[in-house]
């Protein structure tokens, strides 16, 4: 299980000088340490933004459709991990997490 988690600024990792403990609501917990964004990683995410839909917006819908199956097909790929993750963050018990999260447009399409 992670102990910190980094910002990703046009597909690198930031970690930072501030940090942010998550907090299990449901016990209180300590959870992880967050990197806060600095007012330069907010600049450089927005710039990164800007040139990635430039890129995007040249893409077919075929092409759009193929890359978004794609990262479902990654995030899914880590599932288990994600639902202790998110439930921790959330304090809902994991079993709620499959519907909550899971169940969005897609997510059980059969290829």
């Amino acid at each position: 299980m992670p102990t910190n988690f980094h910002n990703i600024v046009n597909g690198e990792l930031r970690s930072g000088t501030k940090f942010h403990n998550g907090i299990d609501p449901s016990n209180k917990q300590l959870l992880w340490d967050v990197a806060q964004a600095t007012e330069q990683d907010l600049d450089d995410a927005i710039c990164s933004a800007r040139k990635a839909f430039t890129l995007w917006s040249k893409n077919s819908w075929d092409e759009r459709a193929a890359l978004i199956l794609a990262t479902r097909d990654a995030l899914l790929a880590d599932k288990a991990e994600m639902a202790i993750l998110l439930t921790k963050e959330g304090g809902k018990p994991v079993g709620f997490l499959p519907v909550l999260t899971f169940r969005s447009p897609g997510a059980n399409r059969l290829g």
